[in-house]
């Protein structure tokens, strides 16, 4: 998914294998478009402030793995 929505302002939702979703709400700018293939490391978007539901600018992330929100921090890799 990679669309406006009135809550969350630009998003980016993307499928990845083992049953995880990541989420990136309140961009400025989708770099990425909607069914496009994502690379690790690639730029997908900016972060920013729309949408109804922020309070400045930022990125709001999500993980979610088998349906169910996840602490990113032991997936993510240190660069």
């Amino acid at each position: 998914f990679a669309d406006y929505t009135t809550k969350d302002g630009y998003t980016i939702i993307i499928s990845h294998p083992e049953s995880f979703i990541s989420f990136y709400k309140h961009c400025s700018v989708l770099i990425k478009k909607e069914r496009g293939n994502v690379l690790q490391g690639e730029l997908i978007a900016l972060s920013g402030n729309s949408g109804e539901i922020t309070t400045g600018p930022h990125l709001h992330f999500e993980l979610w793995k088998n349906g169910l929100p996840v602490n990113p921090r032991g997936y993510l890799i240190n660069y």
